[in-house]
């Protein structure tokens, strides 16, 4: 087989790290625009259903902060400047939004996939049962979604130690139910851990998980994060439309065949026009790209 031209090959590039450098160029200020909006209430730039979501998700883990005092709303302000709340909480949002869209439009079960069902079927008794832990923690999120809920002992540790240090500094008993917290708290039991433990038990097998209508988007995104060597969070934004070269890079550094990478773009953005010269890019030049793209220096459209 005759390799392609120079020239096209940067070309290819150009083209994707333009689009990469474009689509990181707008969530470099998602943090800040978030927390405007919560502040002034402007809604204009994101669905109203996620935006909602956001607030009572927030809302939720300052109210769970106070506890039985009841002041959760005079945690807010600090909440919302602890680094990276805002960002996990809108990935989240942005999860169920895109969970109950895929349901709606393709069927696609929110909490039962073709892969979990595999999966939970497997003759390894430790893959099964961790399936099974996967599948309850999955309808647990689908009903917090709804419920507009983020409980405590979900967050990433990170985040989790920042909410406690603003109840820390809310005063000694306040000082006592954040060290409570500390302890009941298990990392390796949310969600976000069983989905990352079920991905890595499949090993090569993950590619599987690539195939969004076969895995369901919580497995989807989980397996996007490992193969583009992102965060979930940025696995998760990359399904927005205005992010497909990352979406679909990372796919290509997963090893996801170029028809497959179609197949994901249409079944999240139906007329969507297919990347030119996405084949010819195999996984590892993609991989190389997600890490180190080209920065941004055009206005974002």
């Amino acid at each position: 087989m005759q390799s392609a031209p120079a020239d096209f090959q940067d070309s290819v590039e150009s083209t994707l790290c333009a689009g990469l450098a474009r689509g990181d160029g707008v969530l470099g200020g998602v943090g800040a625009v978030l927390r405007h909006m919560l502040v002034a209430d402007d809604q204009d730039y994101f669905a109203d259903d996620i935006l909602a979501t956001l607030r009572g998700m927030i809302a939720d883990v300052a109210r769970q902060l106070a506890g039985e005092r009841g002041h959760g709303e005079a945690l807010l302000p600090a909440l919302l400047e602890v680094p990276g709340l805002i960002a996990c909480a809108h990935a989240l949002a942005v999860e169920g939004q895109l969970t109950r869209r895929l349901r709606e439009t393709q069927g696609l079960d929110p909490v039962l996939s073709p892969l979990l069902q595999a999966l939970i079927a497997s003759p390894s008794a430790e893959v099964a049962a961790l399936a099974m832990q996967v599948l309850a923690a999955q309808a647990r999120f689908m009903q917090q979604q709804r419920r507009m809920q983020w409980p405590l002992m979900e967050l990433p540790a990170e985040l989790l130690h920042g909410a406690l240090h603003v109840l820390h500094g809310d005063g000694m008993v306040a000082g006592d139910r954040a060290l409570r917290l500390r302890d009941g708290y298990d990392e390796g039991a949310t969600r976000s851990s069983l989905l990352a433990r079920l991905t890595a038990q499949m090993g090569p097998g993950s590619l599987a998980a690539l195939e969004l209508a076969h895995a369901g988007v919580a497995l989807f995104a989980t397996a996007l994060a490992g193969a583009g060597e992102q965060s979930r969070d940025q696995a998760l934004l990359s399904m927005l439309s205005r992010h497909a070269e990352r979406l679909a890079l990372g796919l290509r550094a997963g090893g996801l065949p170029v028809g497959g990478v179609e197949a994901v773009l249409l079944q999240l953005h139906p007329g969507m026009a297919p990347i030119a010269g996405l084949g010819r890019l195999d996984p590892e030049r993609a991989l190389r790209l997600l890490r180190h793209p080209a920065p941004f220096s055009g206005e974002v459209d």
